[in-house]
């Protein structure tokens, strides 16, 4: 998993975007993304730990695509779709990553478990994985 990280973060440092992190922040503490800075405050502490790698990628999502900040007084199917995509950028990133591996994800619960993707975003997860096959062809 550390290797993940340090191939995200040199992601990063390649394409000017900046990662902030800090020791002291608590587990509870959501990363966010600045995209207009291309800023992203990274929590290392983030519980459970197996999510942090797609924590990460889902916030150079956000940088990549763009997405406005999400605002608590937006419709839910607006921020939904925000999230969408920063979810579906970030795992086509951690497919990217798994190709430097060598690695082939048979199904997409299989690619949500070496990435802690959670269940939530299985809908998301599915999508990127027959995104994948497709490029494949």
């Amino acid at each position: 998993m550390d290797e993940l990280i340090d191939w995200l973060q040199a992601y990063c440092k390649n394409n000017g975007i900046t990662v902030l992190s800090r020791t002291e922040w608590p587990a509870s503490y959501a990363s966010a993304a600045l995209p207009d800075q291309k800023l992203i405050l990274y929590n290392p502490n983030w519980q459970p730990s197996s999510e942090r790698p797609f924590m990460l990628a889902h916030e150079i999502g956000h940088i990549i695509d763009q997405d406005p900040p999400a605002y608590p007084c937006e419709y839910v199917s607006v921020g939904e779709k925000y999230e969408s995509t920063g979810n579906r950028t970030g795992i086509s990133l951690l497919l990217e990553y798994s190709q430097t591996q060598d690695w082939l994800f048979k199904t997409p619960e299989a690619l949500m478990q070496a990435f802690g993707i959670p269940q939530t975003f299985r809908t998301d997860a599915e999508w990127a994985f027959r995104h994948q096959f497709q490029l494949m062809k």
